[in-house]
């Protein structure tokens, strides 16, 4: 099976590619094993596209072998949003293929949960070699979600900065089966307010330190506010903001659980307005 995953939510975004019919190669991914190649910074439409042909010729496929089409539907940034949906949607209507939608959110608590190790691919652009990792400030999460309290951390809460004095957030709690094709149950859906306003929440539910944990691309997005509530930075997991490879994982597991569904019947997650909506006003 192969399976396509496309995350433009993040900046700058990141695609995947499972292909558990290619063998391993020097150039290649492993069998099973996502390839991950992030997006050039300032991409458009169009060079999604590019990309996407790139990264499936590099293993000898075009858009109509892939299987089954995965991808982040929000919250994050409107136009990646769309821009993502869009063409994922469109490639699996054109080859009748299924889509698994993930929240952005939830992609960003299982990268917590079950951290990457993909394959980083070739790309273009200002990254030559389209490395899917970050700099020294943007390092990945390396190990389990906290090793140290595996048996006892079982709810999350990725968050995310929604800009305008905003973040996107949500608190999860794991259920199902092991692996990445766990559920999570939503205990605060994903939702946008201020920070306090969600600390707030995720304290009035009694969540502790040895059961929580919040998942975030960059701590200084919570602290210090997280300690002014009683939590430490024991409390973070970081990971990295490429998350396709987590999300084409979460996909394949999800596919053979039974739960695609058709290119039309995939929408957006946008949590808060657009612009156009929040601005607009009768003339």
């Amino acid at each position: 099976m192969n399976v396509l995953a496309v995350d433009t939510c993040l900046e700058p975004g990141s695609l995947a590619l499972i292909s558990e019919d290619v063998p391993s190669s020097g150039d290649g991914c492993a069998a099973g094993e996502p390839e991950v190649v992030a997006l050039p910074p300032g991409w458009r439409s169009g060079a999604l596209h590019e990309e996407i042909r790139q990264l499936l010729a590099r293993h000898g496929l075009t858009t109509a072998n892939i299987d089954l089409y995965a991808v982040t539907t929000g919250p994050g940034a409107f136009t990646g949003v769309r821009l993502g949906l869009t063409a994922v949607k469109g490639l699996a209507e054109v080859h009748d293929k299924p889509i698994i939608p993930v929240s952005t959110l939830e992609a960003l608590a299982s990268s917590a949960v079950y951290p990457s190790r993909d394959r980083k691919g070739a790309g273009t652009g200002n990254n030559p070699r389209g490395e899917a990792t970050s700099g020294p400030d943007q390092e990945p999460t390396t190990e389990s979600l906290v090793t140290r309290h595996s048996s006892l951390v079982t709810v999350f809460a990725p968050v995310l900065d929604a800009r305008r004095g905003q973040i996107f957030g949500a608190v999860y709690a794991t259920e199902g089966p092991s692996g990445e094709g766990a559920d999570f149950h939503a205990l605060i859906p994903d939702s946008v307010c201020s920070l306090r306003s969600f600390l707030n929440q995720v304290k009035a539910a009694g969540l502790t330190t040895e059961t929580l944990k919040f998942c975030v691309t960059d701590e200084a997005l919570l602290l210090p506010a997280i300690e002014e509530f009683g939590w430490t930075a024991d409390s973070l997991v970081r990971v990295s903001p490429q998350l396709a490879g987590t999300v084409a994982r979460m996909a394949a597991a999800r596919f053979r659980q039974g739960k695609g569904i058709g290119a039309l019947a995939a929408d957006a997650n946008y949590v808060r307005a657009s612009d156009a909506e929040l601005f607009w006003k009768e003339s």
